[in-house]
Formats: C-alpha cells, structure tokens, sequence
C-alpha cells in the first residue's frame, strides 16, 4: 500500500509507492530529489502511523529519538493501555547506496545528464546498475511514464506507472490483436505512443499509433479522435504523400492504428541536428507545390477537412532526401457541414506561431492551413521559427529595403510567404490551388481577367470592378441573410453584414 511522506524540501505530501525505500524520487511540487528511508518495521495497533512518522521525521534530517529500553524490549503487540501508550517499533533503516559506476554522465533511460556520485536519475527516477551504465541485471528497456508531471522510468514488466499509476506505453515483445509485434517506441506524448512493429503474416513492418487513456470518459473522446483519423487517411490514401492505414484495432481501453512504416527523419529534428540551417529555396518549393496538393484534397472535401497542425515536425523526409511524407492528422477536421456549425467555435487545436488569429480562437477554415503551410516554409527557408502575423511585418519591412538580406531571385517568395501570413484571412490566398500556382510559376501574381468582360482585376477580389461577375466559384453564406457571396467579401451584397466564414 503506498504511503505519504513529507518533503524535506518543500514540506508538502509526497505519496511513496510501494517498493520504494532506498530508491530518490523527484517531488512532484518543487522537483528536489530526495532518498526515500527504509520502511519502518512497526509491531503493534499503531504501527502504520508511528512507522510514517518516522520516516517523516528522518527523511527531514530529524533525529528520531529511540524509545525506552522497557519497550524496545516488550512483547509483540504489547502496548501501555492507556490512550496515546508506547508501541514496539524499530528505527528506520536506509540500505546503503550502491556505488555508481566511474564515468558515467548519461541516465540509461532517458538520457539526462547525471549527477556525479548518483545513484539514480533526477529526471526519471530510474535506479542506476553498479556500472551506472545499463539497466538492473536481468532487466530489460525501461519504460518511461508518459505522464508529463512524472516521467519515472518504470520496470519493464509494468503496465501501470509505479509512481503516479498512469497507463504505460507497450513494452517491445507485446503481441498486438495476435499479429503486429512491437518491436520498439519511436515516439511518446501525452495522449499516446508510437511504435515500430512487424506485421507477423507478410514480416512487414509497420508504424503503430498506441493510445493511451485510463480514464474511461477521456478515452471515450480520444476513440473518436482516432476514429476521425483513420477516415481521414482512408479518404487521402491516394495521396501519395499520406501514409496507407492497414487498420484501427478497437480492443477494450486500447485502441491502435497500424499505419505505413515511414523510413526517414521530420524535418525539424534534420534542421536542429545540422545547426539550424535552412534548406535550399529550390527545395523547399517542390516541398511546398507537394503540401498545396494535399491541402487542395482535404479542402476540397464536403464539407472540407482541415489539418490545423501543418509544421516541420509532421513532414518526414525520406531516406532519399527528396521525398517528404505529411504525418500526424489526428488534429484534422471538417469545418461543418452547414453555416452555423461552421460558425460555431470548434475545439482549439494549434501549435503557436504557425496558427492564424481565427484559428487560436477557435473558428479556423481552410485558409488557416495556408498560413501555417506559410509558416513552414518559413522555417524551412531560414531555420527560424514564425512568429505568426508578427513574421509578416518583419517581411514586409525586409521587403520594403531595395537592398536588404533578402535575394534579389527569391523576393516573390517571401512575398507569398508575406502575403499568407496575413493577420486578416480575406488578405492570403484563396485556396491551396493558387499557392501552388504561384509556386510553380515562381512569381507572386497581381491581377487576374475577369472570365466574363476580360477586365483586368486586382488578384483575391470577390467581383468584377466593371460588370461585378464572380471571379471565383467558392461561396461563402452571410451569417446576417443566409444569402451567397463570393469567397473574399467582407460585407454581404444582400444586407451588408460583415461576412465571417
């Protein structure tokens, strides 16, 4: 049964799992580590609580005074009979440390720097071996907590966390609906894993998302999540820059996603190994024409499907160097299929810096994604993260120099950049279709002939300035009037609301 102790640091309840005496844990509230006392040996009614105040009281560096002779040498379960009497109990007993191995700087788990002299990491809390190199003799892997505000490194055989009981991810050997084989952990979060396994009929080897939830309404939600992935990948498998899905396995609380085995590296763990340093502009465009391809797919969906997550993290490049594949749309979705769901705030999914003003507040749409394709290739092309709109006025000031770092050859491409990490979403392209355009002609384009009279007309107007004919096909409904408009009007021509798509 676990049990509280005080933290000499902070003084706040710390539960003690099972199994723990000698080992240091880390406090979850002020992250000191400390060494946990042996577990007193208490003889009599009280002995639970006597034994807890002891340790207490020696892992405070507070001397505990020895009982009397008369009682250390009473009977078990012996006690005075009066109220608050005297139990039997020993002092407590801390083993002694075993010694780390000389050298040794890496944790064997997760790789954090280690303390001269440890006897376990302060990061993970796994016990350190005599070599303080490798895992307890007869151990295997360990296997790292997912739980952000633990990360103890648990014993292979575990599938509950011995510190804060959260589900574990699938230790390597795990048979998977008696066929995928888990051959090891490639990546980890806080909803779930990801593993290499082999498909044991054709010894193929795939990729395996794991989802992780104990909670049996959390896990409700992330089932659908998953669900929605996996249609999602079904409805872009011929794509090919998707990974194929093989299958969903639904199997009590677990639920698995056996996916194409993508043989590379994401992008921005490729920058950050190589210093930060940018990829060629040419590079980066056939990149970019390959996403506009991808995103034209999803948005020409009905209703059309968002990714909301595009980055460098979730672009593999594969081991040709050439060829990217997108991953990671579990975050997709579709923006509604009438005008009031699509006017509803939807659930706020976005990493910072490459997610437009009317995504962070939860109402994003298809021109959302071309920002965050805006941001990447951003990155990409300088090795700096975006900064959101903030990334556009920096362009915009470096573009208005005659003279600046920008190259003469690649100014139209920060100027789409420019354009698409506009704050205002009527001020960015239309569609995936016309980045790609743009992409592939390698200029920014500034006007376009009306289909109808031929009058030439600023690019991203809604109607014709001489005989007011659509210039796109994308209808947007006025939420005021329920009345069509021309993708790019601000203002309904029926009432004159302002149009929100």
């Amino acid at each position: 049964m676990a049990m509280m102790l005080k933290c000499p640091s902070c003084k706040n309840a710390v539960q003690i799992p099972d199994g723990a005496a000698g080992k240091q844990m880390r406090c979850p509230t002020c992250k000191n580590a400390f060494v946990v006392p042996g577990v007193p040996q208490a003889v009599g009614a009280s002995a639970q609580g006597g034994g807890v105040k002891a340790m207490a009281a020696s892992a405070q560096g507070v001397a505990v005074k020895p009982p009397p002779a008369s009682v250390r040498a009473g009977t078990a379960g012996s006690h005075t009979g009066a109220p608050g009497g005297a139990m039997d109990f020993q002092l407590p007993n801390i083993p002694p440390a075993p010694s780390p191995g000389a050298g040794a700087t890496k944790c064997p788990a997760c790789k954090s720097d280690l303390l001269p002299g440890a006897i376990s990491c302060m990061d993970c809390g796994f016990m350190l071996a005599a070599d303080a190199t490798s895992p307890m003799e007869g151990e295997g892997a360990p296997i790292i907590c997912t739980n952000p505000a633990c990360g103890v490194a648990n014993p292979p055989n575990e599938r509950n966390c011995v510190r804060c009981s959260n589900v574990l991810p699938t230790p390597p050997g795990t048979m998977i609906h008696n066929r995928y084989k888990i051959e090891k952990q490639l990546a980890v979060g806080g909803f779930g894993a990801v593993y290499l396994a082999t498909d044991t009929k054709s010894t193929a080897s795939v990729a395996i998302k794991d989802m992780i939830c104990q909670d049996q309404g959390e896990f409700a939600i992330r089932l659908n999540f998953f669900r929605r992935e996996a249609e999602i990948l079904r409805s872009l498998e011929s794509i090919p820059l998707v990974p194929r899905l093989f299958d969903l396995i639904e199997q009590g609380q677990q639920a698995h996603l056996v996916m194409e085995f993508i043989k590379g590296k994401d992008l921005l763990k490729i920058m950050e190994a190589d210093n930060n340093k940018p990829f060629t502009i040419e590079q980066i465009i056939e990149w970019g024409r390959s996403v506009c391809d991808v995103l034209s797919h999803m948005h020409n969906q009905s209703p059309p499907l968002i990714h909301r997550d595009l980055k460098p993290d979730n672009i593999m490049l594969l081991e040709d160097k050439k060829t990217i594949k997108m991953i990671d749309f579990g975050t997709a979705r579709d923006v509604g299929r009438t005008q009031k769901e699509r006017a509803m705030g939807k659930t706020r999914v976005y990493t910072e810096g490459y997610a437009p003003p009317e995504q962070i507040i939860g109402k994003p749409e298809p021109r959302s994604d071309l920002f965050a394709l805006a941001g990447t290739l951003y990155h990409l092309a300088t090795g700096k993260a975006p900064e959101g709109t903030f990334t556009a006025r920096e362009l915009e000031e470096e573009l208005k120099k005659p003279n600046g770092t920008i190259p003469q050859q690649y100014r139209w491409f920060y100027e789409l950049l420019r354009i698409n990490l506009a704050e205002d979403v009527n001020d960015r392209y239309f569609s995936a279709k016309e980045f790609k355009g743009d992409l592939e002609k390698k200029r920014v384009s500034k006007e376009m002939a009306c289909p109808k009279c031929q009058t030439t007309n600023e690019v991203r107007k809604p109607y014709c300035v001489k005989c007011a004919a659509p210039l796109n096909d994308v209808i947007v409904l006025c939420n005021q009037c329920g009345k069509n408009n021309m993708m790019g009007s601000r203002y309904c021509i029926h009432c004159g609301n302002r149009v929100v798509r």
